[in-house]
């Protein structure tokens, strides 16, 4: 017997093929069943097989479609309704704005009729096609004042509409709502995907609302009929609320912020950062089935952080993420003028996990471990695996300021050698300033400078990956049996770097070489190629790692 795929099953005496597909869970309501079936109209299972490729693809197709379309709740159909109220409420008012007032109104209707009377004169003297006649007479008519007219089809309108909104039918409105979807290119379906002849509950929805915005528009209008320019809708959804549907994602708010950081424009950040948020904004959004930043309500973001509080993520891991959503929400915001939550932003206040005091000691590399690292990073090949913890060891320096050096910045003043850590263009510091800082003679000695003048031009470490892969070398190879919390190179080698300089090295150069912020002006190391000779003998101080009897 030949295998059969769990996509395909026969039925009945004639044993014909169908194909079927499992539902995935979260999109069961959106279609209405657990399963698809279809009949392949063949009962060899070869030519089934074939079949069944393409249905089964669609049917994955229809999934994807689903899963990517921006939701569409209840509160965006009376954004939308409002939205479609206000709109044909001005255009009435401007309307009425340009009717002839009542000295020229049977004027105009009496000369109206003249040009008429002539051009059918005309047409009994000449031969006129009585088509063109008959538009040159609607033409006229269009002139006239038909306020009287309209007031009565308003009244006809506004009592079936009422009727129609009672009984839950819609066929009077669903000729606006669908316009309204083309114009705006909303993500609403109007038939069901389950069922062609029945229509959505999102296009349902959105006829509901705008029926009862229609409604409260003929009343308006026929108010002003009245000559009472005083009304207010009342039905409570027109009232109050937001009347423009903002389906802004994640994504696009970070893109518009790295732009504008590109730009200089809001504080510079790390391509790193936006790379950070990206990757927690998408965890966020498929947690939440949802990418659109306006429906975020705290208390989604409060089941989000208990969810992850109670899957025994770290304290500090949990503030990260929902602080992270929270910044991009606080972008968009600003970005769309208070906008996109006119209510305030919903995580204003928000509680977080609160941290537990962690001694510096636990994140800090003992001089052993530090010497363990510096050994096992001769042997490697890998440029960054064999240099960047030396000049971590002897800088304090962020691992991401060494990564971007390049060959053009180790310049020579004297005897002394440097490095030029640089903030601007593509290139950043987190105190956003660059920095000069000395090359430790025990770099010189280990060959660094050798190495540097042997690279071509341009970045001295190019591997992918570099920062994660440096830190899981460490911990998983180098220093494996490290308790928890097991401190990373960045910090393990910056806090040593702190604690070893005293004594050594003044507290203001320590700062300026290791690019901690230092509000003291006055000791602005760096300034001019001067001053870089004292720092270099501030930095020849600093105690060297692996003495003579351990190299």
């Amino acid at each position: 017997m030949s295998r059969k795929a769990d996509y395909i099953h026969q039925r009945g005496k004639n044993g014909i093929w169908y194909a079927r597909l499992r539902v995935p869970s979260d999109l069961v309501k959106a279609f209405g069943k657990n399963e698809f079936s279809k009949s392949l109209l063949t009962s060899d299972e070869r030519a089934a097989r074939k079949k069944a490729r393409s249905v089964i693809a669609d049917w994955e197709r229809q999934f994807e479609e689903v899963r990517q379309k921006p939701d569409m709740s209840s509160a965006d159909a009376e954004t939308l309704a409002r939205a479609y109220y206000i709109q044909h409420e001005q255009a009435d008012l401007a309307e009425r704005d340009h009717r002839p007032i009542a000295a020229r109104r049977e004027s105009s209707i009496e000369e109206a009729m003249r040009r008429i009377a002539a051009r059918t004169r005309q047409m009994k003297d000449t031969t006129i096609d009585p088509f063109k006649m008959l538009d040159h007479a609607l033409d006229e008519i269009g002139n006239f004042d038909l306020s009287g007219m309209a007031f009565e089809t308003r009244r006809f309108r506004l009592r079936e509409l009422r009727a129609h909104l009672a009984r839950r039918e819609y066929a009077l409105i669903t000729h606006e709502a669908e316009a309204l979807i083309d114009e705006l290119s909303l993500p609403i379906t109007r038939r069901s995907a389950s069922n062609p002849d029945e229509d959505t509950a999102e296009f349902i929805t959105l006829c509901d609302r705008l029926m009862r915005a229609e409604i409260e528009l003929l009343e308006r209008q026929n108010e002003r009929d009245r000559g009472d320019f005083g009304g207010k809708p009342r039905d409570p959804m027109l009232r109050r609320g937001n009347f423009r549907l903002d389906l802004t994602s994640f994504e696009a708010i970070i893109e518009e912020q790295e732009k504008r950081s590109n730009r200089g424009v809001g504080g510079k950040k790390a391509s790193s950062t936006f790379r950070k948020y990206r990757s927690i904004t998408k965890e966020f959004t498929e947690w939440r089935k949802s990418s659109r930043a306006a429906t975020v309500t705290r208390e989604e973001v409060e089941r989000w952080r208990d969810e992850l509080i109670d899957a025994e993520f770290a304290p500090k891991t949990v503030r990260d993420k929902v602080s992270c959503i929270k910044a991009v929400l606080t972008w968009g915001q600003a970005h769309s003028n208070r906008s996109l939550f006119p209510d305030g932003l919903p995580l204003d206040r928000f509680e977080l996990p609160e941290l537990d005091e962690q001694d510096s000691a636990d994140r800090t590399y003992t001089i052993a471990q530090a010497e363990t690292i510096l050994i096992a990073a001769r042997s490697q090949g890998a440029s960054y695996k064999r240099w960047v913890p030396w000049i971590l060891a002897y800088s304090g320096a962020r691992i991401s300021e060494i990564l971007q050096l390049t060959k053009e910045d180790f310049f020579q003043v004297g005897d002394d050698w440097f490095y030029h850590i640089r903030h601007g263009g593509d290139r950043t510091t987190k105190t956003k300033k660059s920095r000069k800082v000395p090359v430790h003679p025990a770099l010189v000695e280990e060959g660094l400078i050798d190495f540097v003048s042997a690279r071509p031009a341009g970045t001295l470490f190019t591997d992918a990956r570099m920062d994660g892969n440096l830190r899981d070398w460490i911990r998983d190879e180098v220093l494996p049996d490290l308790p928890s919390p097991r401190p990373g190179p960045n910090h393990g080698f910056r806090h040593l770097f702190e604690d070893l300089r005293l004594g050594a090295i003044e507290s203001d150069a320590a700062k300026y070489i290791a690019g901690r912020a230092n509000k003291n002006s006055s000791a602005d190391y760096g300034k001019s190629l001067a001053m870089l000779p004292a720092l270099a003998r501030q930095m020849a101080n600093f105690p060297r790692f692996l003495t003579a009897a351990m190299k």
